[in-house]
């Protein structure tokens, strides 16, 4: 090649490369134009490093918001949504976190801790068949006790007991050795399956501290009842000790399997009346049938009693009670029901003679010692003499019982003595620090003795209270 060839061609190459690299950079500079201009990157970044102060302040919900705005940005959108919607309803506003969760939700992108907040959302909102609908898509993505018992509790509240049977026995699955999950498993066989629930409650009454102290005698009353042959027997047992626990739905399956299983069974009748007003329906068309199977029934008039004193019918509730005694003249609740209603009819004279009369039948039981000295305090009789002699006979019989401790103590903040009523007070709640009636009046003594001018007035501001 000849050297003004080369030359040539030299230029030619060293042109092209100018050209490149005028390209090259002309293009950068562009990209870095549409970067700047256009791009997703910078306000991303600029919300995301809010959000993180948001989270290091302590503020979930403006941190929420930030990354709401920022799955606009970014292509994990789902992702940032669901995320703002989780701490939206740490931070107490469901009706943001309902809005993030449900766009991710309608994308069926939502994971099992997204699905089940979204149906605590629906079940506070009252909407609990859609809240068992999210709770279960929950489960099938992650396993989770917490879910299990969320759906247990709605399934309870809707009456679907062989859903919630069934959803308590996977939670048991999960862990096979809590004793809780055991428990309330056995309570909800007690009254469908009382022969199952056994192995389940006498699990659960192994526990220590018990987690029933009555457990252990309400199994051993279980399996007598199963022994004795009467199908129906068994359900009435459990049903009796659900009632005992408040356990009123419960108890209302176990009444009714009971009358089904034997029409002529009176008790189980009164009580699935009693059960029906417990749950807020009425109830009186299974106390009469109870009272047409037999009309003679103590428990059946007894509760008949206690419909009519709902109704403040007390005339009617007497006629019952006084039906109800002569079925078993020695019962001594009967004759305290019947002073309480005497008292509600304004017969103060009267009502006496009936607590006392109940004291008379069963004198080393303190609990009619006690609702004889409430007597005297609820309506301000004979408080310095007959009503603290009950009140001490009650706490000589159960030196113990934070119920008759706190009937003295009241005796004494009516005998403006609130510095001994303390004391007493004090005991009560050594021996029951949960026990309420004695923390309200341990706060008025405390109230009283810094008070120089206690005088009688508040006896009587006490008692309508108290």
């Amino acid at each position: 090649m000849s050297l003004a060839k080369m030359l040539r061609y030299n230029f030619v190459v060293i042109k092209v490369n100018y050209l490149i690299r005028g390209s090259l950079i002309i293009i950068t500079l562009l990209l870095v134009m549409v970067l700047i201009v256009s791009s997703d990157w910078l306000p991303l970044n600029r919300l995301i490093i809010q959000y993180h102060s948001s989270l290091d302040a302590g503020d979930k919900l403006a941190a929420a918001g930030l990354l709401a705005q920022a799955a606009k940005y970014s292509s994990n959108n789902f992702e940032f949504l669901e995320e703002a919607g989780l701490l939206a309803m740490e931070a107490g506003d469901t009706a943001s976190a309902k809005y993030y969760l449900q766009q991710v939700h309608e994308q069926k992108f939502l994971s099992s801790a997204g699905l089940t907040a979204l149906g605590d959302i629906a079940f506070q909102e009252g909407n609990t068949d859609e809240a068992i609908k999210l709770w279960n898509a929950a489960i099938t993505l992650n396993d989770n006790k917490e879910t299990y018992m969320k759906l247990v509790t709605a399934y309870r509240q809707t009456g679907n007991w062989r859903y919630a049977i069934q959803t308590q026995r996977d939670l048991i699955v999960l862990e096979p050795n809590n004793l809780e999950n055991n428990y309330q498993l056995g309570l909800m066989l007690a009254v469908t399956e009382p022969e199952t629930s056994l192995a389940y409650l006498a699990l659960a009454s192994e526990s220590d501290p018990p987690i029933n102290p009555s457990l252990n005698s309400f199994v051993r009353d279980l399996r007598s009842a199963i022994n004795r042959g009467d199908p129906a027997y068994p359900f009435m047992i459990s049903g009796q000790e659900m009632a005992a626990m408040g356990e009123w739905e419960l108890a209302l399956i176990a009444f009714r399997y009971a009358t089904e299983l034997n029409p002529a069974y009176a008790e189980a009748w009164a009580y699935l009346g009693e059960s029906f007003q417990q749950t807020g329906r009425d109830g009186k068309k299974e106390l009469e049938n109870a009272l047409k199977i037999d009309p003679d029934s103590t428990a059946a008039n007894t509760l008949m009693a206690i419909y009519w004193q709902r109704l403040k019918r007390y005339d009617l509730a007497l006629v019952y009670l006084y039906a109800a005694t002569k079925a078993d003249e020695n019962n001594a609740a009967l004759q305290v029901e019947i002073g309480n209603t005497l008292g509600l009819m304004g017969n103060i004279p009267a009502a006496e003679t009936h607590y006392q009369l109940a004291t008379n039948m069963d004198p080393n039981n303190p609990i009619y010692w006690i609702a004889l000295a409430n007597y005297y305090i609820r309506y301000e009789i004979d408080i310095k003499d007959k009503a603290a002699a009950a009140a001490r006979k009650a706490v000589i019989l159960a030196p113990n019982d934070p119920r008759s401790l706190d009937t003295l103590a009241q005796i004494y903040l009516l005998q403006e003595n609130p510095i001994l009523a303390e004391r007493f007070l004090d005991r009560a709640l050594d021996a029951d620090v949960h026990y309420a009636p004695a923390h309200i009046h341990s706060g008025l003594a405390s109230i009283l003795i810094g008070n120089p001018l206690y005088s009688n007035p508040y006896a009587g501001l006490l008692n309508h209270y108290f």
